[in-house]
Order: C-alpha cells, then structure tokens, then sequence
C-alpha cells in the first residue's frame, strides 16, 4: 500500500515540489505558465491545480493548447507565445518532441535536421499585457520554459507593476542574459536545481524561511506520476487475478463436492455383502419406479 501522506508529482524535474515547500502555506493561489506544454504530463503546475489553484496557460502549440482547454477548465489557457512585444514571430514546432518547439533561430540549429518539424506564424504578446488582460491577479509563480526565449518573456513584463512572488525559469539554455533584469527589479536568485534558476521577489523572501526541511519531506513523499501508473497498473493487475483466484478456489470447492457426493454412491471399497445389499435396493428403487411409470 501506498503511504497515505504519499502524493503525485508531475513536473519533469520536481519543479512543483520545490514550488510547494515554498508556497507550503497558499491554498488557491494563482501561476502564470509560460511554456505550459501537456496539462499533465511533465507539467509544473497540474499538482497545484489539483489543489484548487488555478492561472493562466500560455501555449503557442495548438494541439498542447487543445489539451490544456479540455484539462484545464478552471485556469485561461492562450493559444499564443509571450515575448517582449506585440507582433508575429514563426514558430518551429518538432512534432515529436513538441517541448522542443521554439521561437529561436540559434536553438533551431541545435537541433538534428533530420528531426521533424514544421514553421507557422503565432501570435506573440508582451509578458505584462498578458497579466494585464487577466485583471492583474496576485501571482505566487511564474514559470518560463521557451527554449531559448526567456530574455524576451522576461523583458515583457512590467516588474514593478506586475509582481510574482517567485519565478522559476529554464537556465540550461540561455541565449542571452536574463538575470540582471531581474536583480535589477529586486529580484535574489534563491537556488539553481541544475535545470532551473529560482528567483524571489524582495517583499516575498520570508518564504525562503525553513524551506531546507520543508522540501526534505515534500520529496520523501513525493511520488513521480510514471511511479504511480506502474503501481496503479500492477494494482489492477493484482485484482484481477485476485478475482481469478477467487473464481477458482470456488470451483474447485464445487469440484471437491460433486467428487464426495460420488463417492459416497460408490461400491469401491466396501465388503461384499454391503456391496450385495446396496446393489439391490438400487434395483428394487428402479423395478419400483418402472412398475409406477407402467401403471401411469
């Protein structure tokens, strides 16, 4: 059995749990994904929607945007990119790998040529008229993953306006430098988890308080979302042959009891006078029955 404290994460590198020991304390707060990518699958923020948060999804890749649509009803998903501007860029969708999908003409060339891909025009809107359309919400996070074009999202937002708490953002690929427009607005890089940089907003640098304890024990309870469909399926397997078992042992109950009631009719291995006497009031039962059924 699973500990009942045990819970499902679902962010590719345990984003969400380093997310969650500092946000231990929001009930319903709200996150702006930029990147959002699959609703569940790898997702940052699906652990925090099924605890009653919700946001905004901003996803250029139609068919993830569907997905989101159909998954996500309580958060505003946006079929469009975030960047520093207004305008149209071309999108290069890998269609096998859509998380590769990119804006970026150097991270294009990163990529195998023999890998597929197709190039569309999308819409892409400024970080801070995103938020602005939205009513301009408390944001407790805000993740970026776009493959090369954090400088711009970030260079979209309006910092002293528009505000999250936290933002986390994909640093392994960085094409041009983002941080000091963070440092600049009051933002500390907090940790680097080898995938992502985590910066805190000065005014919300409390929750970096016991956060060493917090995520110790988040992650000893964190079960990775592949983890818990292998053990949901050998649940189900398990059950399944439970009932097999079950059908089974009755049968063989059945069995067992058609096989005594047979050998209690049975003259093998009785002494030759029962064997005599048993033998003839059979015969007597059957020239008794014949005799009745003549008489019908």
């Amino acid at each position: 059995m699973i500990d009942q404290r045990a819970f499902i994460t679902y962010a590719q590198y345990n984003e969400d749990v380093i997310l969650l020991a500092l946000l231990h304390d929001v009930k319903q707060g709200y996150y702006i994904d930029v990147g959002a990518n699959h609703p569940v699958r790898d997702s940052v923020t699906f652990l925090f929607y099924q605890r009653g948060w919700r946001g905004v999804n901003i996803e250029p890749v139609k068919e993830l945007y569907d997905q989101l649509v159909k998954h996500r009803k309580r958060d505003v998903s946006l079929n469009c990119g975030a960047g520093s501007k207004r305008g149209t860029l071309t999108l290069r969708e890998y269609t096998e790998t859509q998380g590769h999908s990119t804006f970026v003409d150097l991270v294009k060339t990163d990529h195998d040529v023999s890998e597929p891909y197709h190039d569309y025009d999308v819409e892409v809107k400024a970080l801070a008229q995103i938020i602005k359309e939205q009513g301009n919400p408390h944001i407790s996070f805000l993740k970026i993953d776009v493959e090369g074009f954090e400088y711009e999202v970030i260079k979209g937002n309006d910092w002293e306006k528009y505000r999250p708490e936290i933002v986390c953002v994909e640093a392994n690929n960085v094409k041009q430098d983002w941080s000091q427009i963070l440092t600049d607005h009051a933002y500390t890089l907090f940790i680097f988890d080898g995938l992502n940089e985590y910066y805190i907003a000065k005014e919300a640098w409390r929750r970096t308080e016991g956060f060493a304890e917090r995520v110790v024990k988040l992650d000893y309870f964190a079960l990775k979302q592949h983890q818990f469909n292998a053990w949901s399926a050998d649940n189900r397997q398990a059950n399944l042959l439970q009932v097999q078992l079950d059908e089974s042992v009755e049968r063989i109950n059945e069995l067992r009891q058609q096989l005594l009631t047979i050998g209690r009719l049975s003259l093998a291995g009785r002494s030759m006078p029962d064997r005599i006497r048993r033998s003839l009031y059979g015969l007597t039962i059957d020239w008794l029955r014949y005799r009745n059924k003549l008489k019908d």
